[in-house]
């Protein structure tokens, strides 16, 4: 399957013109009315283009090729709060006063780094618990994403059997992880054209969710598509919004602790020979998803 950047257009995203792949829900069915409430839709002149993921009152995650196009006029961007309506002809409750993109996104072998934030003019009028928490723990992280697990991935996308602009969900497997993105995806079940940016959940076996993936990019829908690690980019996205997300600890930096003077100093063994790092593997499936 080919692999294509998704850039922006008002009519959707997760396009790409060099190879054609697409971004949607496919092989899902219809959320409940009120399910995945943070799941949100990017609306530009009324019509939703690319999806997101609610991670703070006041701030959204999505991909960074749904935010190229707008960063120098936020104000035309909406975030729309809702189950969707067909079309996906609908005004965001909430305008977008900051949007940006990460810097390190492009085309590396070891991750695009797709991913960007919007920040909203007034917080999202959800209850605290709708906010579902972000993968950051490695314990979580061990369970969670693992080749041959589920992931839970939710959109308003185009559908495989026709249609635009409601949120759909299904479940998919995991088909490869590594340090910046993960695959997910396959046989039907999978992200498509609209769904850009959106998120992948997994549930823990206590029964809690986390949020973890954003769509980035993909071949055929229903074929799998790549996945951004949130993870990997949440420090940049607290840093440079100025939103505090809740992520101190995890984004501390590494200090090394002062020497005790009264202590003698250690033995240095000669050192090894160093390893050349290896770049991660990088998914295999392509990005969209389709209900």
């Amino acid at each position: 399957m080919s692999f294509g950047l998704a850039f922006l257009s008002l009519i959707g995203c997760g396009q790409s013109p060099e190879s054609g792949s697409q971004t949607k829900i496919y092989g899902g069915v219809k959320t409940n009315a009120g399910d995945w409430s943070t799941t949100i839709g990017l609306s530009v002149n009324g019509r939703i283009f690319c999806s997101g993921t609610a991670i703070h009152p006041r701030l959204v995650v999505t991909a960074a090729h749904c935010a190229q196009s707008n960063m120098s006029a936020p104000g035309r961007v909406s975030v729309y709060v809702g189950d969707g309506v067909e079309g996906g002809k609908a005004v965001g409750q909430y305008k977008a006063i900051k949007i940006a993109y990460s810097p390190q996104y492009s085309r590396n072998p070891s991750g695009w780094n797709d991913i960007a934030y919007v920040v909203l003019d007034r917080p999202i009028d959800l209850p605290d618990t709708a906010f579902i928490p972000v993968l950051t723990s490695q314990e979580e992280t061990d369970e969670l994403l693992q080749s041959g697990a589920l992931s839970h991935i939710v959109g308003f996308g185009n559908r495989d059997g026709g249609g635009f602009g409601v949120k759909y969900e299904t479940d998919a497997l995991i088909t490869n992880v590594g340090d910046n993105e993960v695959g997910i995806g396959s046989n039907g079940k999978d992200s498509c054209q609209g769904d850009s940016g959106g998120p992948a959940y997994g549930q823990l076996k206590n029964g809690q969710w986390r949020v973890y993936g954003v769509v980035s990019r993909g071949g055929a829908c229903g074929t799998g598509g790549v996945y951004g690690r949130m993870s990997a980019n949440i420090c940049w996205v607290q840093e440079d919004s100025g939103v505090d997300l809740g992520f101190a600890d995890f984004c501390r930096p590494i200090t090394t602790e002062p020497t005790d003077p009264t202590m003698p100093e250690p033995t240095v063994p000669d050192p090894a020979t160093p390893i050349e790092p290896t770049d991660p593997s990088a998914p295999t499936a392509a990005a969209h998803i389709a209900l």
